[in-house]
């Protein structure tokens, strides 16, 4: 494994990895394993420095461990001792391949489970699992995806087993913490804070304004073609002044956040090119500059690439550049367009560019966490077998989930809002939901969402 990337990590994301400081003090826990493999110090990484939040170090000296006087866990088929907690390994974590994994899923302590091991303080590899789910390994493994290339939640072992809807992994990791306090109540974990992120996307900022002239012409053929004679009326009026453009709810927005006091997020679609995905208005144009540099005072401002672009760290450099022209900073925050995600290819694209916070882990067609986890984590690159220094952020809910692919109600929608933050309250995690400005016009099937977007904030806030 490349020491640059570990360096990296631990430099730029210290409540994801042990600072260096940390090591060199003696660990509360020390874990014995035969074979540290990249893999591994990723999964307890992951546990013991994120999770739980205890100081701890890894070792292959089986006489080193069992000499140790403290807290101490066995992650292998050694022996047991009386005063270690076990956990018997599967086997992913040594393995060095992306095979396909045979498994099956039951409950226990009210969780679901998988990688079932026998011999230990669980009655499954927790580590393995976790890796499993976090690392997106289904997702290298052949599927069926959809028109837009997306790997969907129907595919995932989550959705099929009943738990897309749980942070899964926290929920475990809560467990373990139980088994070691019970164990070692001298034990001294850090608690996890919760936090509200709620993150807007620019896909088209406005309906009909910033456009070319050759553009509006041709929007306006296209209306008259299909006889819309209403839409032709609006476009209109907006373009001669005389009423707000539908998909300018920016002051609204923006009086929201602030009686709040949130700190946003926006993404900007800034493709040179459109296309039937990528439709926003022209970046080079007075509208979104004054756009960007307006949003930029009250929240701060990442990129969303556009749909043709997944990979293509050229084309996604040169959008990047089209936004922080306008900024007094670098953009190192990022979400796709569509939520369309390659593995790896997504995220070596955004290492290349020095995007270190990704927004993009979530399902367009249903709510939940799509890696089963409310914490941010470093993406993990199974065809290098090492970490990215880009931190994942894990979207849990979309307008356009709610109301375009699940066509739920206000009301119901406002339910399951409820249910998410308090699940993620609960884990200390990182509640992440995705709006649209144009889901807040109150046009075009989103009558009464702009209440759905005031009991989020409410919600996420309280």
């Amino acid at each position: 494994m490349s020491i640059t990337i570990w360096g990296a990590l631990e430099q730029n994301y210290h409540y994801f990895c042990k600072k260096e400081a940390n090591l060199k003090m003696t660990p509360q826990l020390l874990i014995y394993t035969p074979e540290i493999t990249p893999r591994i110090k990723y999964s307890f990484t992951l546990f013991f420095s994120s999770l739980l939040t205890v100081s701890y170090r890894i070792t292959a000296n089986k006489e080193e461990y069992d000499s140790f006087k403290g807290p101490k866990l066995n992650y292998s088929a050694a022996l047991a001792g009386k005063d270690e907690i076990v956990v018997r390994p599967a086997g992913l974590l040594t393995q060095l391949s992306i095979i396909s994994q045979n498994f099956t899923v039951s409950e226990w302590s009210a969780l679901k489970i998988f990688y079932h091991t026998t011999g230990g303080d669980l009655p499954f590899d927790i580590f393995s699992a976790s890796f499993y789910l976090v690392s997106r390994y289904e997702e290298y493994l052949p599927y069926q995806s959809d028109r837009h290339s997306r790997f969907n939640a129907e595919n995932s072992i989550a959705y099929q087993n009943n738990f897309l809807n749980i942070p899964l992994v926290n929920l475990w990791a809560a467990e373990l913490k139980k088994l070691m306090l019970v164990k070692y109540p001298q034990l001294k974990f850090k608690e996890s804070n919760y936090s509200f992120i709620p993150t807007v996307d620019i896909d088209v900022a406005y309906a009909h304004l910033g456009r070319t002239i050759g553009v509006t012409a041709g929007s306006y053929l296209k209306l008259l073609c299909g006889l819309q004679i209403g839409k032709i009326i609006e476009k209109t009026s907006v373009l001669l002044g005389w009423r707000n453009d539908p998909f300018d709810t920016y002051s609204y927005q923006e009086t929201i956040f602030r009686k709040y006091q949130i700190a946003p997020v926006y993404f900007f679609l800034a493709s040179r090119s459109r296309s039937d995905y990528d439709r926003n208005i022209k970046t080079d144009g007075k509208k979104f500059a004054e756009l960007v540099k307006n949003i930029s005072s009250f929240a701060q401002i990442g990129i969303h690439p556009s749909y043709y672009s997944a990979g293509n760290p050229e084309i996604i450099g040169d959008e990047v550049e089209n936004v922080e022209r306008y900024l007094t900073y670098k953009i190192t925050k990022s979400r796709q367009h569509f939520l369309k995600v390659m593995l790896p290819e997504t995220y070596r694209c955004l290492f290349c560019l020095n995007i270190t916070d990704d927004y993009s882990l979530g399902y367009a067609g249903a709510p939940g966490f799509r890696a089963s986890i409310c914490t941010p984590f470093p993406f993990y690159d199974l065809k290098a077998e090492e970490p990215l220094p880009v931190m994942i952020h894990s979207p849990v809910i979309m307008d356009g989930t709610l109301n375009e692919y699940q066509h739920l109600s206000t009301g119901e929608s406002e339910a399951i809002i409820e249910e998410f933050a308090a699940l993620v309250k609960r884990c200390g995690g990182e509640f992440i939901t995705i709006w649209h400005n144009h889901s807040l016009g109150e046009t075009d099937g989103w009558k009464g969402w702009k209440g759905v977007f005031e009991k989020l904030i409410r919600t996420g806030v309280n």
